[in-house]
């Protein structure tokens, strides 16, 4: 039997499935992190848990007093008091469970409240990198699916592994003080009922991991359809995104009856070893009473601990399951939290103040993938303070990765960047990117009101700054035209305006800001003619004074540069003023010679 024991026990401990299990370290740091920091209300929990559960066993105790004082021995006077002191019983087990579902309920309110303002927090400080390789609709399944599974673990699920492992103990404890033997009787049980629980449970993680692979991969097909749904309904590819959710819902519905089935086979299975144990008591009950060896009233108290002790038993299996998800979650999102960001302030790294900036970049290699090879190539680049520079060439020559790398999206491969002689990563972030304003051709705008996405950036501006800077991008008029003027909310991504209308808002907003170093990514592309005119006339006032990169499709708005970069392949393949580049006829004239022969 020893041997046996040893058998069960050393299975339950040892599984080589990696998916069915988790590191015991996981369960110290879900408590550090997330149990830690609300012990009192945890531990005023916990108390009042068991004082519930004690509550009911007391309870349990009358019913032997009924049965051998009332009912055997008729005394009425003991029914009256034993009936008063079932009802204190109740009244305080009642008592005692309100305050633990307030205890815990604030708990799971502060908790959830604190992870995602943590989750969100750490999100804002990774870098580019993880942005691109971690989809929008993964995010949301980490913010709303892990995060609640996690947390119900911490809370209902621990509370309800504590209330039922209270009330087991408080049972079982009845159950030996009125019959010792019938007690170990039942313990031959638990290695068997131990066994069914483990072998559940390591089939519940992994069915709890395919599960949120999948409602990850559900939300992103989702985020996807609805972000690009003018591309579907355009290409008629409705059927096509019908039938990949189908699918991957399909898939959700097939794991979840897994996990149903699992549900299913664990309650009558541990009915089953319940009664098992249920008949052996009666039988061997029978005998003690008939023998005198045991009282009705004891046999009875001993029968209803029993039966009370089944419940929990059967509740702890159930809350297994929640258990082993939010195991599983803590884990998705423990990787998220863990997650160092690749761009970051280095130890020694200063505030930067300067109002005019030269940037340099020296021997600058980069690639987003190494795999694929560098997307610019030993570029070497001098632009002194207030000169403007554009950027030329066909795309995907490296234009806008110069871009990310002023911002410092991203650190070079090798070579730098430098601001007066300062290496980027020698400069704050916060600082750095704060003397950097930029238009790009693809504007995002908030879904806030129009004044709150001009101040954007500048958050002290006042509203005469707005309404200044609103003018100054010729983009006043039309906004004091729209429903609610400067309180109209744009919609998401500025859905509610036109193309050229988002386009003035943007410049609007990096007049407001006023950095010393602006960045223009095709900022008049979707204006039409006349609000071209103006717009060019606004951003020569703007550039005045500060160092300028463009970057241009058309020549027509650069013409007027300091210096021109004709890129291809990452390198500088020309670079002059217009007149200069002309007089060279080489790659540069050949484009503008193709532009303004196709604009005859």
């Amino acid at each position: 039997m020893l041997k046996l024991f040893r058998s069960i026990v050393s299975f339950i401990r040892n599984d080589g499935n990696a998916e069915s299990q988790v590191k015991w370290s996981l369960y110290l740091r879900v408590w550090k992190e997330f149990g830690l920091p609300y012990w009192k209300f945890l531990l005023l929990g916990v108390i009042c848990t068991i004082l519930a559960s004690s509550a009911e066993g007391f309870a349990i105790t009358l019913v032997q007093k009924i049965i051998d004082e009332g009912f055997v021995e008729k005394n009425m006077n003991s029914l009256y008091m034993i009936g008063l002191e079932l009802i204190g019983a109740y009244f305080l087990k009642s008592i005692f469970t309100f305050s633990k579902t307030v205890s815990i309920a604030r708990v799971g309110f502060k908790g959830a409240a604190a992870l995602r303002k943590r989750l969100f927090k750490h999100m804002m400080t990774l870098s580019m990198d993880f942005f691109q390789t971690t989809h929008s609709g993964m995010m949301m399944n980490i913010f709303v699916g892990l995060a609640s599974a996690m947390l119900n673990m911490v809370t209902s699920g621990v509370m309800s592994i504590i209330q039922n492992a209270s009330t087991l103990v408080i049972m079982i404890s009845l159950m030996f003080w009125y019959s010792p033997r019938l007690t170990i009787t039942m313990f031959i049980l638990g290695p068997l009922i131990a066994l069914v629980m483990t072998l559940i449970a390591r089939r519940r993680r992994v069915v709890a991991r395919h599960r949120f692979a999948l409602d990850g991969k559900s939300m992103t097909q989702i985020s996807e359809a609805y972000q690009g749904i003018k591309t579907v309904q355009a290409f008629c590819t409705e059927k096509t995104e019908y039938d990949k959710i189908s699918d991957t819902e399909d898939r959700k519905v097939k794991v979840g009856m897994q996990g149903a089935r699992l549900s299913g086979i664990q309650s009558p299975l541990l009915e089953i070893l319940i009664s098992m144990g249920l008949c052996g008591a009666l039988i061997a009950g029978g005998e003690y009473i008939t023998a005198g060896e045991l009282t009705t009233g004891d046999f009875t108290a001993f029968l209803l601990a029993m039966t009370a002790a089944y419940k929990p038993v059967k509740s702890l299996s159930s809350v297994s399951g929640g258990i082993q998800e939010g195991l599983i979650a803590a884990e998705g999102l423990f990787s998220m939290l863990d997650r160092q960001s690749a761009i970051k302030d280095a130890p020694d790294a200063k505030d930067f103040n300067d109002q005019r900036i030269s940037v340099k970049l020296d021997h600058v290699r980069f690639a987003y993938d190494p795999k694929e090879g560098d997307v610019v190539n030993d570029l070497r680049l001098d632009v002194p303070a207030g000169k403007i520079c554009a950027f030329v060439g066909p795309s995907g020559g490296g234009k806008s990765t110069i871009f990310n790398l002023l911002l410092r999206f991203y650190d070079p491969k090798s070579g730098s960047v430098s601001f007066n002689g300062t290496d980027l990563r020698k400069i704050k972030l916060a600082s750095l990117r704060k003397s950097i304003s930029i238009v790009s051709q693809d504007v995002f705008l908030f879904n806030d009101t129009v004044m709150a996405n001009i101040r954007y950036g500048s958050p002290d501006a006042t509203d005469e700054q707005v309404y200044a800077a609103a003018k100054a991008a010729y983009a006043d008029e039309f906004i004091r035209e729209l429903p609610g003027g400067y309180r109209m909310l744009v919609g998401e991504r500025g859905d509610l305006l036109s193309g050229g209308q988002k386009q003035r808002i943007a410049i609007a907003r990096a007049i407001l800001r006023n950095s010393p170093i602006l960045l223009l990514d095709e900022a008049t592309s979707a204006l039409d003619s006349k609000s071209e005119h103006y717009i060019r006339m606004a951003l020569e006032k703007l550039m005045k004074g500060r160092t300028c990169f463009v970057i241009a499709h058309r020549l027509s708005t650069v013409t007027g540069a300091d210096m021109i970069c004709y890129i291809n392949h990452g390198r500088i393949i020309e670079q002059g003023t217009d007149e200069e580049l002309c007089a060279k006829n080489g790659e540069y004239k050949k484009l503008k010679d193709l532009q303004f022969k196709d604009s005859k």
